[in-house]
């Protein structure tokens, strides 16, 4: 099949010919399209979201596969990758096996997950999973310093130091998010980083750094609705994050669903957690139409700096990678949840100038502007997934 419209090529706006069936066969200036977008749409490389709880398994009535990559879907996202903190927990070698089963079966976009710390380091390791996930608890650890020494695999951070479970939620300050990026060394990613100083020190650690929207836009933590791990700066350390946008190396939702009676409880005892993983990439975008960032910085952002900490062949419009598309347009509305089971979030009703039109994965059609279609995502990191390239 051959598309035909705008597109981000070779770091800029071209109107090209794309031919696709799951991977890119070819790209040329003229064609019969079998598909030809309007003036006003932009083709884009689908983005890529590193962190997402998707929940499912017993935790399904927070969210499951088929509503967390729905919603995925409706923001333009042709991959995401799952946190294994699910119930029970995705951290030994048989529950990897089904974790990756539910995806295959339920996905709506492409997948990867991340197992937990485990005591099964040299088996799963064998088995296709974008890399392990190292919580506060983690690490004080055996099983932690095991990882670090024996797998190469990504390791993505929760930059916070086990005393930040224990104290007052107040009292989890920026100093323990500091001290956590001195227990990991190797292929470390640090995710969800809520101040400027982190982004620093990681970078000068040499490892991969995510910041998410939320921890620039919403105004503290004032309630369970606002709750989230870590903690929302004051206002001024949100306002030097901005400057995070661009150092970073990618940005991502941290989508955490919980039910409504959960975000009802005591806010002591409510669970942290904002779900918007539709929102990240009309956000982005939005700035770019604002003249607030380059086309181009936020397509490596989006797409082609998570693909390269990934190491799959996504993230852009280029021969042999996967033809995974994100089109939009310019349009002024207002965000709202649509296929996730929660329907409010702090970022509801903010305004937006960058509307998701389609979102293409595996060469199919996955979302239309109102729908989400039955298209079946495969795992990014399952080699035999693939067509050769």
């Amino acid at each position: 099949m051959w598309i035909k419209g705008k597109a981000w090529f070779n770091n800029s706006i071209d109107t090209i010919c794309i031919q696709i069936d799951r991977f890119i066969k070819n790209i040329k200036k003229d064609c019969k399209p079998d598909v030809e977008f309007k003036e006003n749409q932009l083709i884009l490389p689908a983005s890529i979201d590193m962190h997402v709880h998707v929940r499912g398994a017993q935790l399904s009535y927070k969210e499951t596969v088929a509503t967390a990559t729905s919603e995925a879907a409706y923001g333009g996202i042709g991959l995401i990758v799952d946190m294994p903190n699910t119930l029970p927990p995705v951290n030994t070698y048989q529950r990897v096996i089904e974790r990756i089963r539910e995806f295959e079966n339920y996905s709506r976009t492409d997948f990867g997950i991340y197992s937990g710390v485990t005591k099964e380091i040299e088996k799963i390791d064998t088995l296709p999973i974008a890399g392990y996930k190292i919580y506060p608890e983690d690490l004080d650890k055996i099983e932690t310093k095991l990882l670090l020494e024996k797998s190469k695999k990504l390791k993505v951070l929760h930059p916070e130091i086990p005393l930040a479970l224990k104290v007052p939620r107040k009292l989890r300050d920026i100093w323990m998010e500091i001290a956590s990026l001195h227990y990991v060394r190797g292929n470390i990613h640090i995710t969800h980083i809520t101040n400027y100083e982190i982004v620093k020190i990681a970078k000068e650690l040499g490892f991969s750094t995510d910041i998410t929207p939320h921890h620039l836009l919403v105004n503290g933590e004032r309630d369970c609705f606002t709750k989230v791990n870590p903690p929302i700066r004051d206002y001024l350390i949100r306002l030097r994050l901005w400057r995070a946008l661009f150092e970073v190396d990618t940005v991502v939702s941290d989508h955490a669903p919980h039910s409504k009676e959960e975000k009802k409880l005591n806010y002591e005892l409510c669970p942290p957690g904002i779900a918007a993983v539709s929102f990240t990439t009309p956000f982005i975008y939005s700035l770019v139409f604002k003249d607030l960032l380059s086309l181009e910085r936020a397509v490596n952002l989006l797409s082609k700096n998570p693909a390269k900490i990934l190491n799959i062949p996504y993230g852009e419009i280029r021969i042999g990678y996967v033809a995974n598309f994100t089109i939009i347009s310019r349009n002024n509305w207002k965000y709202r949840t649509k296929f996730s089971k929660v329907t409010e979030t702090p970022l509801d009703n903010f305004p937006l100038e960058a509307k998701v039109e389609f979102t293409i994965v595996q060469g199919k059609i996955a979302f239309e502007g109102k729908n989400v279609l039955p298209i079946r995502g495969v795992n990014a990191f399952d080699k035999s997934s693939r067509y050769p390239v």
